[in-house]
């Protein structure tokens, strides 16, 4: 009974250690340091900040499968807005003709990009999200107006794949998400984009923020702000 403790000690022992490194293997392979999270006042930065921090939110479409033209469908989606050290603000998607938001964007191609503050959680393993947006805590919650949401909308655009949009689009992808250059090749990937001409925030009390396409492509993320956290 003795030998069987000790074997199977051992075995827990060494289970854990291999958890261990796998954590730790996988922390380390995070792509991008997080930047700290604008002041509070500075609402088009703050959106450049979501766009450029988050790395999913929910892409909503006017279904092309339900109704007649007037129901939307939402559907998750992974974007990024450009490499590690390089924010865009503009949300770029790897997705198929087979998924139903891109044969929902041929008949109408105006999209809106939800995010929330509370995902930022799952970037990475970040533990450093907001008590704001966090169930656990007494007045936490994603709805509260302390947790940022953000929506862009605009029309969706699928790139051509001779650009040079394309080719960086492509690159900032695979770098945030590793597996996407893994994805079956029979499945027709295509890059595409929000061409933006709305952007809505939350991130206070006192009522959303309507922000200019203008303002908020004139931020400079990293204007020393950009400092991991």
């Amino acid at each position: 009974m003795k030998v069987m403790m000790k074997l199977f000690c051992l075995l827990v022992a060494a289970f854990l250690a291999t958890t261990f490194v796998v954590q730790a293997s996988d922390e380390k392979k995070c792509p991008c340091a997080l930047t700290k999270r604008p002041a509070k006042h500075d609402k088009a930065k703050t959106a450049r900040w979501m766009v450029h921090s988050l790395d999913w939110g929910t892409l909503t479409t006017i279904s092309s499968r339900l109704g007649d033209g007037d129901i939307p469908f939402g559907n998750i989606y992974s974007f990024t807005d450009g490499t590690c050290n390089n924010s865009t603000g503009i949300p770029y998607f790897y997705g198929t003709y087979l998924d139903q938001s891109l044969i929902d964007s041929v008949g109408n191609p105006m999209v809106s990009l939800s995010l929330s503050e509370a995902s930022l959680s799952s970037v990475c393993g970040n533990k450093d999200g907001l008590d704001a947006c966090s169930l656990g805590s007494r007045y936490g919650d994603p709805e509260n107006p302390v947790c940022a949401r953000l929506a862009l909308t605009g029309e969706l655009v699928v790139l051509d794949k001779n650009s040079q949009e394309y080719a960086q689009a492509t690159a900032a992808l695979f770098e945030r998400h590793t597996t996407m250059a893994h994805w079956p090749k029979d499945h027709n990937w295509l890059i595409f984009k929000i061409d933006i001409e709305d952007v809505w925030l939350i991130d206070y009390f006192g009522g959303a923020a309507i922000i200019s396409p203008e303002e908020y492509f004139a931020v400079d993320l990293f204007d020393g702000a950009g400092e991991a956290r």
